[in-house]
């Protein structure tokens, strides 16, 4: 296992070989630099391993900076899917604000060619990326 970026509090993002999947787990908020650093993070792992498919656990992500969100949308979405992302599966926030704040941001991936799907438990996430 690979680890892209750990900051306890905030996120962890690895790369899991039995799955070939890009897995961010979040544990909080993030700054602005965090934020960043995390997307890049994500980005780097796609590369690094021919990857197209992730998988985010949000259920404890809290509501971000509404400034990062709108750069991360703009930036963050063409760079994941040059770098290769196709199906990415979200495992929604337990906070309603933060979970229509993602799913507003996510919009646009649709669009660009990436399928995104919601789900409640990592377990739905993982059948639906593993077909």
């Amino acid at each position: 296992m690979s680890v892209y970026f750990s900051v306890p509090g905030v996120a962890v993002v690895r790369w899991d070989e039995p799955t070939a999947t890009v897995c961010i787990d979040w544990d909080g908020w993030a700054n602005t630099a965090e934020f960043d650093a995390l997307l890049d993070a994500e980005v780097k792992a796609l590369s690094d391993h021919n990857a197209s498919r992730m998988l985010a656990d949000c259920r404890r992500q809290r509501a971000l900076n509404t400034t990062d969100q709108e750069r991360a949308e703009r930036d963050w979405t063409p760079r994941a899917i040059e770098a290769g992302l196709r199906r990415f599966a979200v495992v929604l926030p337990e906070s309603d604000i933060a979970a229509a704040q993602l799913q507003q941001r996510l919009k646009s991936a649709s669009a660009g060619g990436m399928r995104v799907r919601y789900f409640v438990t990592v377990e739905e996430a993982r059948e639906w990326l593993a077909r």
